[in-house]
């Protein structure tokens, strides 16, 4: 049974954003998005992609059948939102990237809770670690897809300065080093930018992130 805390969404008011109220009414749990994700990792084909995975849409739609995902609303939504995340119609997605974008659908927990989430789900190998430039693509993934319910996000320039100031402190990494993501979240949670972004006052919209 999912506990109910705050979640993304303006805490000052009564309307959250529009992907944690889809949040409340889907079936996903984070058992079923584990579930979900190794099984489309284990049907994947090795790619030159963040995670070194990909997947067709119809496999991935034949995975959703095969963890027993419900139709209604989870099926239908996560449809909707992989044929909107293939926006050039390749017809092939990261499923980790795209499975921690969603990651959000399945927990009604607190920010905090949500991004070590997004981050869990992209990390396949349980590593506990991620560099800072799959930590941007996982935010943003998250970003993407919360801009497909019509709510304001972040833009990418605003994205890369969240994590430039999360990793100004102590030495400097590359893009490649790899960190805790665990030891990231808290700040990450409080960066000024990042409560503008669950709060609801974005400045970009859905086809407008990369400006």
């Amino acid at each position: 049974m999912r506990q109910q805390t705050n979640d993304m969404g303006n805490q000052n008011s009564s309307n959250p954003m529009a992907i944690s109220a889809m949040a409340h009414m889907m079936k996903l749990t984070r058992m079923k998005l584990f579930m979900l994700r190794d099984h489309c990792v284990a049907v994947s084909e090795k790619a030159d992609t963040p995670s070194g995975y990909q997947i067709s849409r119809g496999i991935f739609l034949a995975s959703m059948g095969v963890v027993q995902l419900p139709t209604e609303p989870d099926y239908e939504v996560l449809e909707k939102l992989l044929l909107l995340w293939d926006e050039n119609g390749t017809n092939r997605i990261d499923p980790l990237l795209f499975l921690a974008g969603v990651s959000p659908l399945a927990s009604v927990m607190d920010l905090p809770t949500k991004l070590r989430l997004g981050f869990e789900v992209f990390d396949y190998n349980k590593t506990g670690t991620i560099s800072r430039h799959d930590m941007e693509l996982v935010i943003g993934a998250m970003n993407k897809v919360a801009s497909f319910f019509g709510d304001a996000v972040l833009h990418e320039m605003q994205i890369g300065v969240i994590i430039d100031d999360l990793f100004e402190e102590g030495r400097s990494f590359d893009g490649e080093e790899e960190v805790n993501y665990n030891q990231k979240i808290s700040k990450m949670s409080v960066h000024p930018l990042m409560i503008e972004f669950v709060t609801g006052q974005g400045t970009a919209r859905h086809g407008t992130i990369e400006q």
